[in-house]
């Protein structure tokens, strides 16, 4: 978010940055599944591939649809490659880490719906 905004443009607003998402327990989930996938090689861009994927899962579980997703009407999306990918198209990674990267969201969310 930080290449996309200017900080004036979000304030008062409640900005949760990666150093926010883990908690007196250990690793928020998605930051322990991006470990377990070997979701990331330099590093570089994970903050803002964790951060976003948080996002993007929350925003998936309010029901809101991306450009692919198949039937908006539905109530109960799937949550497959083709969203994943989709709904993480704006970060970019130069390692091409990105099968693990999707791993990673996939293992978290069906983590986070089983609970």
């Amino acid at each position: 978010m930080s290449c996309l905004a200017l900080a004036v443009q979000h304030e008062g607003a409640e900005i949760t940055t990666i150093e926010g998402l883990a908690n007196s327990e250990g690793p928020h989930p998605m930051q322990a599944a991006f470990v377990e996938h070997d979701g990331f090689q330099c590093g570089y861009c994970t903050p803002g591939q964790i951060c976003s994927a948080v996002g993007m899962i929350n925003e998936f579980k309010s029901g809101l649809p991306s450009a692919v997703t198949a039937d908006v009407s539905a109530a109960l999306m799937d949550l497959s490659d083709e969203e994943i990918k989709e709904r993480m198209s704006g970060n970019l990674c130069r390692c091409g880490a990105y099968v693990g990267i999707c791993a990673a969201i996939r293992d978290a969310f069906e983590s986070e719906v089983a609970q």
